[in-house]
């Protein structure tokens, strides 16, 4: 099996470092890096250079006005691995998250994606302190007409709704549970079946991104694969988030909700065109159950959303 690795960056060479040497590290080397860099004015491309011998790597500068989800389209396309495992280029892999993500995908051939543990770490004085905790809490998702999954996910512990808002409920195995709630940060795909997924086209009007994994993750199944998230430490490919305050998918303030709440209105137009089930009327519920906090920035995005669509 050949392995692709892809990370997007921008503006981040503090964080870098830290992410390819975690891959110069593993005990099984993937075959090939795919860097996609998004021009800046730090020191990012001096960072990677650093890694020339190290790391068999092949570099994609992006536009200067695309986003996240062009960087994952760029990478995706360029990749020549049987397998495309992405990682945040602030985020450290274990010494065996390539081997591991290897293992699930011999072992499961029935399985296009998997996303692994992500817990948290923090930086002290230049070390890296990692943590046992989660960096995102898997929190069950309240019930209403609006969290029915679609049919082809009623089996799925992370589930898209017909509403086109995602949610999550009880998962009783101990290892795997199929899921379509994916994070960039830790997750890998069969390359062949996402390459004619046109994720720019859909997010054309995105400033964020968000739910583009989870977007990546259906459409997988809709070609009759399942897809998991690994709960299991023993098994999990894990990886550790950086903890720092400059995110660029999930931010503070009026202009960031608006972007992040204009994802969540388009996932329904997005879903449709993907030949998603998707209900109208649990469509409007679930907008106007939305609108119960953060009420200003989600009603302009909520009519920009219904407006452009996607």
């Amino acid at each position: 099996m050949k392995i692709s690795v892809l990370i997007t960056t921008y503006c981040r060479d503090w964080a870098l470092q830290y992410s390819l040497s975690s891959l110069a590290n593993q005990k099984r080397l993937p075959d090939e890096v795919l860097i996609v860099i998004k021009p800046c004015s730090d020191e990012s491309e001096k960072v990677i250079s650093r890694f020339r011998n190290l790391l068999p790597l092949k570099i994609i500068y992006q536009n200067s006005s695309g986003n996240v989800v062009d960087a994952y389209e760029l990478g995706y396309l360029n990749a020549s691995g049987d397998v495309i495992l992405f990682l945040d280029d602030d985020a450290v892999a274990h010494e065996e998250w390539v081997l591991r993500y290897e293992r699930l995908f011999n072992e499961n051939v029935d399985a296009a994606g998997f996303t692994g543990l992500v817990y948290k770490a923090h930086l002290s004085n230049g070390s890296l302190i990692k943590t046992s905790e989660l960096f995102y809490p898997k929190e069950l998702a309240r019930g209403g007409l609006h969290r029915r999954p679609l049919p082809e996910l009623k089996n799925y512990f992370g589930y898209i709704s017909t509403s086109g808002i995602m949610g999550r409920k009880p998962c009783d195995d101990v290892d795997l549970c199929k899921s379509v709630l994916f994070g960039g940060v830790n997750m890998g795909f069969r390359t062949s079946l996402i390459k004619d997924l046109k994720l720019s086209v859909l997010y054309r009007k995105s400033r964020k991104g968000f739910w583009s994994e989870n977007i990546m993750a259906y459409w997988c199944v809709k070609k009759n694969f399942k897809t998991y998230e690994v709960i299991s430490k023993e098994i999990s490919p894990i990886v550790w988030h950086i903890e720092h305050p400059s995110s660029l998918t999930r931010g503070k303030g009026f202009s960031s909700e608006f972007w992040l709440h204009y994802d969540r209105v388009a996932s329904f137009w997005r879903l449709r065109k993907l030949g998603a089930d998707v209900s109208t009327s649990r469509y409007i519920l679930a907008l106007v159950i939305m609108l119960r906090r953060k009420i200003i920035p989600r009603l302009l995005a909520t009519l920009y959303g219904l407006i452009a669509k996607v």
